[in-house]
């Protein structure tokens, strides 16, 4: 368990009702690759030992959207294993409407048995209102009873894994203990599709 200060500032008057909501980048929000793909939505130039390589970026459907409802009603954390010279750069593209508060990058986390964990005791906010949404168990593997699942995005132009979230999202803003609901209902798996709640689904489906 982290010691020492918390890695984020203390919440802003507006957000210290909210409770905290980190999300993964990579497989999460986007799927990033050295190869190029057909009509990617960013290519980010980084250095890799001394050269710079191009990453291209696919948007995972509904990432805009999805961004845009959760800074609703949470304080919005990214928490990625990735370097921030790749991830800072794509989130100043990815994120155009700030709704990220604070960004936390691969030295922010532990590395426990061959994998990057991100411990959110280090963010210093309360576990009773923090909620990770990560595809990789290993992430959260300190605080699994904080974490709402999901897939891997690769480039399944189909994709609805973070449109049937927000109302998911929505109930965990409005519960005392975020943990205790996620493990009385095993993460919320298997989920209910947005599309079938009968619930108004925005015009445009990728919100590109």
């Amino acid at each position: 368990m982290h010691s020492g200060d918390p890695f984020l500032p203390p919440a802003t008057l507006e957000d210290k009702r909210k409770p905290c909501l980190v999300l993964d980048l990579d497989e999460t929000l986007v799927h990033s690759s050295f190869k190029p793909v057909p009509n990617p939505d960013f290519v980010i130039p980084v250095e890799i030992d001394g050269t710079v390589t191009d990453v291209y970026v696919l948007k995972r459907p509904w990432v805009d959207y999805f961004m845009e409802e959760v800074a609703k009603q949470y304080e919005v954390v990214v928490f990625t294993a990735s370097l921030a010279k790749y991830a800072d750069p794509l989130l100043d593209l990815l994120d155009k409407n700030k709704t990220v508060k604070h960004r936390l990058f691969r030295e922010s986390c532990y590395l426990y048995q061959g994998n990057y964990v991100k411990d959110l005791t280090s963010l210093g906010r309360p576990m009773c209102s923090t909620v990770i949404i990560d595809n990789s168990p290993h992430s959260y593997a300190f605080q699994p009873q904080n974490a709402l699942p999901v897939s891997s995005f690769i480039d399944d132009p189909r994709d609805n894994d973070l449109l049937d979230m927000l109302p998911y999202l929505e109930e965990l803003a409005g519960v005392d203990d975020v943990a205790a609901t996620l493990v009385e209902n095993c993460g919320f798996v298997p989920r209910r599709s947005f599309h079938s709640r009968g619930l108004p689904v925005p015009h445009e489906r990728h919100h590109r």
